[in-house]
């Protein structure tokens, strides 16, 4: 590549940069795209052989993540919007599960916890428009709450330069929306879409419209863009599972308490961003504004049914698993005691409110370059839980149960024979749990970076920059049960509208009983709270007309305030036949933080104040090596931290309530509690990447890549004995606390391959196909205290974390031809564990292992015009169920495994979702003239790597074009 070469490149992927997100210098390195079409109809790339194939839709967003990922000094994979408003699936966070080293957990009609390489949203970063973004009393935000109307992209950095806001050990993740400079001049479009859930059976109206436009301003040219959003959908999860031990039952080992769950809510997610921009001469300007809204009313219900034996409970036809004494199958009658059968009615709402405003500039000084750019964040949320119980009256019936006779069966289920469920003379009020949490967050973001053309062909320029954030997070929290167990009366006698809710478990071959029961409704709940309080103070003389009292050991303050630094070098070296660019640099951060809780104490809790500070120092080395001119290998050697949450700083010291049945000289009687740790140090990360990419065509690419993170100060939840505060329990005092002591890997490699058929060997019909495929390969282990801490030999063990799968495959065909796209996903993830390993049984600990899971998705759409088109979406096709067991390891005094059991646990059917609707566009109505040429950042053009194509046929009427053309 000759100098010249070079500095073309560079100052695309600058301008493009620079003028596509105004975090352009420090926040968001994103390198140039290709040149935009003018609009769906007339926009044309020559194919191999010469013939024009039209750049809409799938294909243009293919060929703009391509360059993305091409053109970007990170290992970086994106998807692309396919017009506007219209990503490739219903929420963010399901498209993120499109693109390789990306795993879901899905649950509620969508994927609600995205891994980036093995590792959740702690563990990396998330942006908007380059700019970091997080809710509440947390470090980021959740990708489903972004609307995916109103996004662009989403680009997932896997390696980090100095001049990128620190990422976290995994990453981070950026969505990207559209400002005016996107478009040629007036721009309307929108959409309006219905989504039905087939489990709850409701239809719920969606939409989104954006307004942009752009004018002569004097010398320059000014743009206006405002985008609405509105998402809801109201979704049902059947869930069949059991509780969480295992009980000896009739001289065999079973799980207990089997249950049929409810997961139903209501969730609506309102949102509106806008963008401001002015441009002229060697300015520009911009000012931008997001508020990103969350709603929801959940109304979960379930009914527990123990097994256990209680009274004259009896066994009969007990089945065993072969060759074990795990019970397969078997009757129980008159189960437990009288009132133990039990369960609740959830009525839960949760309010989100996120706003974000900021303004910044670049300015082009000749070869010096700088930017800047300041922000304001601040987010709030509520939740209000009221949970009401109830329980029978009577234990006159059998119960026919089912444990699952192997990990590859159908899973628990139940059926209670002997009852009538809909005879509302059954069932006793057993009291409520009421729960309430405020989290507040808010920060005041600015930086400053510098860039400068050297003019020298092995260091074309320098960057350098700082940061500065001050952050606050605050949460409020109480809690309080009236416990009305065998007092409460019956349930006609409360002060709530009782009801037999719609059954679910349509299609289930191991269908439980009952599938419906008496429960209050959300409304009647909200409704009549303060009478419903009033009606247990009468029984119970406990508890306030008020609610809840604040907890103190459940509440907090911390500010943060962090100085970051960074310099950076770009590098070029001519190696005759190839050649190699790149950055090394550094960036150093210092934080201070000061963390205040409530401790316990005895007669009365204590305040405490806890202040910290530490500096951490990232280098990085990005080298990109042209091996030819479609063959490029990337090597990266990055050091990362990523901070502990918030609440995991909080320094209060919570202690459970004694057991009253607990006899001190007992030696397993102990006392238990939780706190934060406010002494936390970053978790650390060196990290190396290697990718090999190869680009063949416009739309196509394959690579494969592979990644080590070596970790220390992996935080773990760690259970520690110490002194009871209080001299006169007579009880050991266990706390479980988060601690910074274990080590960890993670390491995996990625492979994957894009492209459309148009090729010139392709047959006619073949070149309307297209096909991307993926494969991640991650093994991730961290050390993990598997012994009880009363014990002060316990041992510690590397075990896999929590939610990574080993492998994960994504296979996407794609059709486009004329005005018709089709679009079908198929996603597959291995075995993972789940959960928590601090939750312990004496001598055992406890963790789910969910099985391998598949999901089947469609997307379809039929341009009638330009302007009008047609789409229906279809989720979870295949609609097979979530299943996971739990594995009880029982270890020996000296920490070795003594025994192993697992049993099926929990069976989830989750929604299938069904959306359709249309998407308008009537912009392009008028030109613009153009403003006088900016130096600062020039029009995009095509990367100086890929060839000159054949001329094209003639064109349309000149228009101007948009900045940035996904």
């Amino acid at each position: 590549m000759s100098r010249n070469s070079l500095v073309l490149f560079s100052t695309t992927a600058i301008a493009a940069a620079l003028f596509a997100t105004p975090a352009s210098a420090q926040d968001q390195p994103v390198a140039a795209s290709e040149t935009p079409p003018t609009t769906a109809s007339q926009a044309g790339t020559p194919s191999a052989s010469g013939e024009e194939i039209v750049v809409t839709g799938l294909r243009r967003s293919l060929q703009s993540a391509r360059n993305i990922k091409r053109n970007s000094q990170q290992v970086v994979d994106a998807i692309v919007a396919e017009d506007i408003g219209k990503l490739p699936d219903i929420t963010v966070s399901d498209t993120a599960a499109r693109i390789p080293g990306v795993q879901v957990e899905r649950s509620g009609g969508e994927a609600n916890r995205v891994l980036l390489r093995g590792l959740d949203e702690r563990f990396y970063a998330t942006t908007y428009n380059g700019r970091e973004i997080f809710t509440a009393e947390t470090r980021s935000v959740a990708l489903q709450d972004f609307p995916a109307g109103a996004i662009a992209a989403v680009e997932a950095f896997k390696t980090s330069t100095a001049n990128l806001v620190e990422p976290g050990l995994a990453g981070l993740v950026n969505v990207r929306s559209r400002r005016p400079f996107d478009f040629q001049g007036f721009e309307i479009a929108g959409s309006a879409w219905g989504v039905y859930t087939e489990n709850a059976k409701k239809l719920e109206p969606n939409g989104n419209l954006l307004i942009s436009d752009r004018w002569r301003a004097g010398d320059g040219e000014f743009g206006a863009l405002v985008n609405l959003s509105y998402t809801s959908m109201h979704f049902e999860d059947w869930v069949r599972r059991h509780g969480f031990f295992v009980a000896n039952l009739d001289g065999g080992r079973s799980p207990d308490w089997p249950e049929i769950h409810y997961n139903e809510s209501e969730r609506w997610r309102p949102s509106i961003n806008g963008a401001l921009q002015w441009r002229g001469g060697n300015l520009d300007l911009y000012a931008e504004g997001l508020w990103q809204g969350y709603r929801e009313h959940q109304h979960d219900r379930d009914w527990e049914q123990p097994l256990w034996s209680c009274g004259a409970a009896s066994y009969s036809n007990i089945v065993y698993r072969p060759g074990s004494d795990a019970i397969v199958s078997g009757t129980v009658t008159n189960p437990g005691c009288v009132g133990q059968t039990r369960g609740f009615q959830g009525a839960t709402p949760r309010r989100t409110n996120t706003y974000q405003f900021a303004v910044g500039g670049n300015y082009d000084a000749g070869p010096l370059k700088i930017s800047a750019d300041a922000a304001r964040t601040t987010s709030k949320f509520t939740l209000r839980t009221e949970s009401v119980d109830y329980q029978l009256n009577t234990n006159n019936f059998s119960v026919n149960w089912f444990t699952g006779a192997d990990t590859n069966d159908g899973g628990p289920t139940f059926q209670v024979v002997g009852l009538d469920p809909t005879d509302k003379s059954l069932y006793n009020f057993r009291g409520f749990f009421e729960d309430y949490l405020d989290a507040k967050g808010k920060d005041w973001q600015g930086r400053l970076d510098f860039e400068y053309d050297l003019g020298l062909s092995n260091l074309p320029k320098l960057q350098w920059g700082a940061r500065y954030v001050d952050r606050t997070a605050t949460r409020t929290a109480g809690a309080f049960y009236w416990d009305l167990f065998n007092r409460g009366g019956p349930i006609t006698n409360v002060p709530l509208d009782y009801e037999l809710f719609d059954p679910g478990f349509r299609g289930d071959d191991l269908k439980p009983f009952p599938l419906t029961w008496y429960a209050p409704t959300y409304a009647s709940i909200h409704d009549n709270l303060n009478a419903l309080r009033q009606y247990a103070i009468d029984i119970c003389h406990c508890g306030s007309i008020d609610g809840p009292p604040v907890d103190p050991t459940r509440s907090f303050s911390i500010k943060e305030k962090s100085l970051a630094g960074y310099a950076q070098a770009n590098f070029f070296f001519d190696l005759g036949s190839a050649s190699v660019d790149g950055a090394i640099g550094v960036r150093v951060v210092r934080t201070r933080d000061n963390s205040s809780g409530t401790q316990f104490s005895v007669p009365t809790p204590v305040p405490i104040t806890v202040s910290n500070s530490y500096t951490d120092v990232l280098p990085n080395v990005n080298a990109n090596i042209h091996l030819s001119r479609d063959l490029l290998l990337r090597l990266a050697a990055t050091k990362t931290r990523t901070r502990p949450a918030f609440d995991q700083l909080n320094p209060s010291l919570s202690l459970n309530p004694f057991d009253s049945n607990c006899n001190p000289q007992l030696t397993n009687c102990i006392r238990t509690g939780s706190a934060g740790n406010p002494n936390l140090k970053p978790l650390k990360s060196t990290n190396y990447d290697a990718s090999l990419e190869y680009y063949f065509s416009r739309t196509g690419f394959a690579s494969v890549a592979a990644f080590h993170r070596n970790m220390r100060g992996f935080i773990a939840n760690i259970a520690t004995q110490y002194p009871d505060p209080d001299p006169q329990s007579g009880f050991p005092l266990i706390i479980t606390q988060p601690t910074n002591t274990n080590k960890g890997k993670i390491q995996g490699m990625e492979a994957q391959v894009s492209t459309f058929f148009d090729y010139d060997w392709a047959p006619t019909f073949l070149r309307s196909f297209g096909v991307q495929a993926n494969a991640t390969y991650i093994n991730a282990k961290a050390d993990f205290s598997i012994f009880p801490a009363d014990d002060p030999n316990h041992s510690v063990r590397r075990l896999g974390i929590p939610g990574v799968s080993k492998w994960t495959y994504n296979l996407v065909g794609m059709y486009e031809n004329g005005g018709f796209t089709a679009r079908l996903a198929y996603n597959w993830r291995t075995k993972y564990p789940e959960g928590d390993l601090s939750e312990r049984d004496g001598f055992f600990t406890l963790q789910g292992l969910a099985h391998p899971s598949d999901r089947l998705d469609w997307s379809s759409s039929y341009a009638f015009t330009d302007r009008f088109t047609v789409f229906l979406d279809w989720t979870n096709i295949l609609k097979n169920p979530f299943k996971s067991d739990i594995v009880r390891v029982q270890y020996a005094p000296g920490g070795e495994i003594f025994r192993t059991e697992q049993f099926p646990m929990v069976v989830r059917f989750e929604e299938r979702v069904l959306s359709a609707g249309i998407r308008f566009n009537f912009g392009g109505a008028r030109k613009v003239a153009p403003p006088p040429p900016p130096v600062l950042a020039p029009p995009p053009q095509p990367p100086v790597t890929e060839p000159a194509p054949p001329p094209p046929p003639p064109p349309p009427p000149p228009v101007e074009r948009g900045e940035r053309g996904e």
